[in-house]
């Protein structure tokens, strides 16, 4: 009689303690995707400075006969690299030739990770395709392997 009291005791200490940690679990887990979250949103706020700052403002210079386009593809928060890391357009230009450089950057530290580049005569859609997609999603997956 005792040693099912006893039994009975530990399978219901044991059903509590489960709960427990499997609650405690659950708002570690909500933490960290809120951390994830304001960190991305850090980000994106990081990646539309960068982009105003290295692009050619010709609202203010409409007659610019050359001039620098930035784009956005992706952005996104690299914990293991603890940075923002984004894929980029970035297209020279002036009269004669336009010059597009496709690129994966850090944006904390300015390093660029991977790059190709482009004249008007290669097709952009294909190199960012099959290379440049590709680097950004290694660079996010394998952040702590690279340089």
């Amino acid at each position: 009689m005792m040693t099912r009291k006893i039994t009975i005791m530990a399978l219901i200490a044991g059903i509590i303690l489960g709960t427990a940690a499997i609650e405690g679990l659950n708002v570690y887990r909500q933490s960290l995707k809120s951390q994830i979250f304001q960190q991305r949103e850090h980000c994106k706020t990081i990646a539309d400075a960068y982009i105003k700052e290295s692009s050619t403002d010709f609202k203010v210079d409409p007659t610019a006969q050359s001039g620098v386009t930035v784009t956005l593809d992706k952005v996104d928060y690299s914990p293991a690299r603890n940075s923002c890391v984004a894929e980029l357009e970035t297209v020279y230009f002036n009269q004669r030739t336009a010059y597009e450089s496709l690129s994966v950057r850090d944006l904390l530290s300015g390093e660029t990770l991977y790059s190709a580049n482009c004249n008007k005569d290669c097709v952009d859609v294909l190199l960012k395709s099959s290379k440049v997609d590709p680097a950004f999603d290694y660079v996010m997956k394998n952040a702590s392997t690279l340089p």
